[in-house]
């Protein structure tokens, strides 16, 4: 299921309902709801702006590129994203119908001259066709994802040939007993490059910086 924003009737009108598993204070990281995932939303925006970056820089958008985000929460990555692709297009899915209307918001301008669009929906099932992108990011949500082997081959579908793949993991912090997103081990980073190579993407690398958090980067190659 997805839907994209309206802009002409009204602009901040919801979008169908989303299908966010519960509204427990955990499952506000992976899809916000309600007026506390709004503050989730800006929260995210806030402390994972470090992180965001360094997944742009990795990302490295060319002006004329067709960029997809994944997850894109606050919508303020999406912003950066379309400043450095400007003769592009800039695409986002997000499952939650509250970070769909807060990155329109935020986005308000891009979209009406058609470079950004935003539509709520799964990584599961992307509502775009085959090679459609140059560029796929997803940043701090891959353990969210419902399936991941079967999401990285969707994702393959909607990548063109020798398009990339930048998949940002958040690490664990060691000493932090109390973690919403507890993030990941290097194994289990290891474990993720692992399955990306598996399902067929080539050139597949991890790279490391901390940038607000311990941030691992896996990209590769379709």
């Amino acid at each position: 299921m997805h839907s994209r924003i309206n802009l002409t009737h009204p602009f901040l009108e919801s979008p169908r309902p989303s299908s966010c598993p519960s509204n427990r204070l955990k499952s506000q990281f992976a899809c916000p709801q309600g007026r506390l995932g709004g503050l989730v939303g800006r929260l995210m925006a806030f402390k994972n702006a470090g992180m965001n970056r360094f997944a742009v820089e990795t990302l490295a958008p060319q002006p004329p590129d067709q960029i997809l985000e994944i997850g894109f929460g606050h919508g303020r990555t999406l912003q950066w994203l379309a400043e450095r692709a400007h003769q592009g297009l800039v695409a986002g899915v997000d499952l939650s119908s509250v970070m769909v209307r807060q990155a329109a918001r935020r986005n308000r301008e891009k979209i009406m001259a058609g470079r950004v669009e935003v539509c709520q929906g799964s990584v599961a099932n992307l509502p775009y066709e085959y090679a459609r992108f140059d560029k796929v990011l997803a940043v701090n949500n891959y353990q969210f994802w419902p399936n991941a082997e079967f999401n990285l081959v969707e994702i393959q579908r909607v990548l063109r040939q020798d398009g990339l793949l930048v998949l940002c993991l958040r690490m664990k912090e060691p000493g932090k007993s109390l973690q919403f997103a507890p993030g990941f081990s290097q194994e289990e980073v290891a474990e993720a490059a692992g399955l990306v190579r598996w399902v067929g993407f080539r050139d597949v690398k991890i790279t490391r910086r901390r940038a607000g958090y311990e941030t691992a980067c896996v990209t590769a190659r379709r």
